[in-house]
């Protein structure tokens, strides 16, 4: 059985084939937010390289949020366009649980003889007007994250209350989280995760969904119902929104 995960929660974005034996080929688009005008392209591109056509996927993983919204948006369209298209399941995970499993995997090998491991990863991503998005995991048996605190947006104290050091910070609003931290005054146990943790993979993410997908059966209803794990609205639907506000007062 094959199967396709799409990562596109992250302004690059990337796709992979796999199977039950890993990974056949990782494929990232070309530039920042180039995932609408190359999906087709780069889908179409995975299958002829490994002599296949859509038809013979047997289940889709996306990479659902929080993130970029035209790229949720883009790629949980995408999914369920196929899964419905195809009647095959499809299979949503946090961005954020997406690239904690990336940074686990890297830090087995980049940081092996680092005198003081850590095992608790906070991936981090600037939601703006002073909100993170966040959540905390653990390293699990298996390289699995274990999570300890659901994905969420909050205000930088509010999101350090929960998401509790020692660990990890990593993700595009690590920098601007724990400057903030630190100009509070607090951050203590917090470390910088490498640059190359910031951004999630549609491999990592093939790695978290192969067991769902084996385990699931098309239902029209499930694909049909999934939807880009947002957290908070938009920037135009909060101006939207102030304005009806204002118009009703």
């Amino acid at each position: 059985m094959v199967f396709l995960a799409i990562e596109t929660s992250d302004p690059q974005g990337s796709l992979a084939l796999f199977d039950a034996g890993g990974v056949r080929e990782e494929e990232f688009f070309s530039e920042d937010m180039a995932h609408a005008r190359e999906f087709a392209a780069r889908i179409d591109g995975l299958l002829r390289r490994s002599g296949l056509t859509p038809r013979e996927l047997r289940g889709i993983s996306v990479s659902a949020g929080p993130g970029s919204y035209t790229g949720c948006r883009v790629g949980v369209t995408a999914a369920k366009t196929l899964g419905i298209a195809l009647r095959i399941p499809v299979v949503a995970v946090s961005s954020l649980e997406v690239m904690a499993a990336s940074a686990m995997e890297s830090a087995r090998v980049e940081l092996a003889d680092d005198e003081h491991p850590l095992d608790a990863f906070v991936p981090v991503l600037d939601g703006r007007r002073g909100f993170f998005y966040g959540a905390l995991f653990r390293h699990g048996g298996g390289g699995q994250p274990i999570r300890e605190a659901e994905d969420q947006v909050a205000s930088l104290a509010e999101l350090a209350d929960v998401l509790e050091g020692p660990a990890w910070v990593l993700g595009a609003g690590a920098d601007e989280f724990l400057r903030g931290l630190e100009a509070s005054g607090g951050g203590r146990g917090y470390r910088r995760g490498l640059a190359e943790w910031d951004q999630p993979h549609a491999a990592t993410l093939a790695r978290l969904s192969l067991e769902p997908l084996a385990e699931s059966s098309f239902d029209r209803e499930t694909v049909h119902s999934l939807s880009p794990a947002y957290l908070r609205p938009s920037e135009p639907e909060i101006v939207l929104a102030r304005k009806l506000a204002g118009e009703d007062r």
